[in-house]
């Protein structure tokens, strides 16, 4: 309590939005079971016989993400945009960097420094760093009404984003720099930046990122345009084939063979196809559904917050659950090269998981917080082609 009075923190008032709860619960859930389906046989060879490897670990931390979510709620969101949001960053950028270091703490994994060790527990500092851009964002914006349309006004906006993108795209891992900085590019156009100088901007630091792209994403695709040409990856091929054969029913849960090492990755970057093997066209249908609602609810809040920086947050978030399923979804229908972006509250990663969970926790804060007397929100301006902001887009 006191960390909270420090930081300006308070109790909200209002009960949370409840179908937002209940939907992530339900997709937290459910990911547990997809976990352990397609995790079982990978956790018998390498883990000594133990079946419940990762089903264990995902639980852990999903326990322990649901507490923090549930206690992030609990906090006024009018009072995140004090000096939380630039703490949070701050911790994210360090982290990012940290695994910069020759012998320094991060971990090599396949041929990327992608994770922290503390405690001998990985941690992945890019699933945080990219939640933490959103709620400075935020709160970079909010105070800064009007200057959007200006390259001054845009300066800081576009250096959080870019910073942290590019920290994370130097791992490598280009499509999650790639997700963090369309989710903070389109966040401002949201908030009223001019459309042109978001496109330059963006497209200017995609041409860097192609100019000095390292051979890992290099060779992911040139793979994937071999596959456009009919020549799909072994992962592609397995993962189309898995969900063809789950038809419009299934083989049943847990009776999947594409686990048993024909698809590799089944419960990570490969989730979705293990839902469409073992669940068929209706469980995909059904997951997409609740996906949606998640989504759908985020925006909602965020269109009936009463604080400039918590609808800007909601917005922020709701972007980045969208471009994460779209992206996990294009790939295994081999839409994408393979870019290892999970499945949002599903796939298995425990980073992955706490920051969702992180970033749900600061969205029910906001459906917390009454809104008082309603005034239209940016995305309602937008939508009637009025100026965001106060100010016009012309």
């Amino acid at each position: 309590m006191g960390l909270f009075r420090w930081a300006g923190m308070g109790a909200a008032a209002g009960p949370m939005d409840r179908w937002l709860l209940a939907a992530v619960l339900l997709l937290a859930l459910w990911g547990l079971l997809m976990v352990y389906s397609s995790s079982s046989a990978m956790g018998i060879v390498s883990h000594g016989g133990n079946d419940l490897f990762y089903l264990e670990n995902q639980l852990a931390k999903g326990i322990l993400g649901v507490a923090l979510m549930l206690g992030l709620s609990r906090i006024d969101a009018q009072h995140y945009a004090r000096r939380v949001p630039w703490i949070f960053w701050g911790l994210g950028l360090a982290a990012l960097l940290l695994l910069l270091i020759p012998q320094g703490p991060g971990v090599e994994v396949r041929g990327t420094r992608r994770w922290l060790s503390i405690g001998g527990v990985l941690v992945q500092p890019a699933e945080f760093a990219r939640v933490a851009m959103i709620v400075c964002l935020a709160a970079a914006v909010a105070t800064r009404r009007g200057e959007l349309r200006t390259w001054r006004g845009l300066a800081l906006p576009l250096g959080i984003v870019f910073a942290t993108a590019g920290l994370i795209a130097v791992q490598p891992h280009l499509s999650m720099a790639a997700l963090t900085a369309l989710s903070g590019l389109l966040l401002l156009f949201l908030a009223g930046g001019r459309p042109w100088k978001l496109g330059l901007a963006g497209g200017g630091a995609a041409l860097l990122a192609f100019l000095v792209k390292r051979g890992y994403q290099g060779t992911r695709i040139d793979i994937f345009l071999e596959g456009l040409r009919g020549d799909p990856t072994y992962q592609v091929h397995q993962s189309i084939l898995g969900i063809g054969s789950g038809g419009l029913t299934g083989m049943g849960l847990g009776r999947g063979m594409q686990k048993h090492f024909f698809l590799p990755d089944p419960h990570t970057d490969f989730i979705l196809s293990i839902v469409g093997e073992e669940l068929g066209l209706l469980g995909l249908l059904l997951l997409s559904s609740l996906t949606a609602l998640i989504i759908l609810r985020i925006f909602v809040i965020g269109r009936r917050s009463g604080v400039v920086f918590g609808e800007l947050v909601a917005y922020g978030v709701g972007l980045q659950f969208l471009l994460a399923f779209l992206l996990h979804t294009a790939v295994c229908v081999g839409w994408a090269p393979t870019t290892g972006v999970p499945y949002p509250l599903m796939s298995f990663g425990g980073s992955a998981l706490l920051a969702s969970l992180t970033a749900i926790g600061i969205v029910l804060a906001v459906s917390r917080r009454s809104p008082g007397v309603r005034r239209p929100s940016y995305m309602g301006r937008l939508l009637m082609d009025e100026p965001t902001l106060g100010r016009s887009r012309s």
